[in-house]
C-alpha cells in the first residue's frame, strides 16, 4: 500500500491555494462595499502636483 503522506501534502496545497484566493476575493468585495477600491473615478490624487514651489 502506498504512502498517504504525498496526497496529504497535495490535499494540504490545495487547501491553502483555495483559501488564499477566497481570502483575496473577500478583500477585493469588501473594500468594494467598504469604499476601500473606487471604480467609478473618484478623486485624481495623481493628477495633482508631488510638491508645490512658493515665493
Amino acid at each position: 500500500m502506498a504512502s498517504p503522506l504525498p496526497l496529504l501534502i497535495t490535499l494540504a496545497g490545495v487547501a491553502v491555494l483555495f483559501l488564499s484566493i477566497a481570502f483575496v476575493f473577500a478583500l477585493v468585495i469588501g473594500a468594494m462595499f467598504f469604499g476601500g477600491i473606487e471604480f467609478t473615478g473618484g478623486h485624481m490624487d495623481a493628477a495633482a502636483p508631488a510638491f508645490v514651489l512658493t515665493a
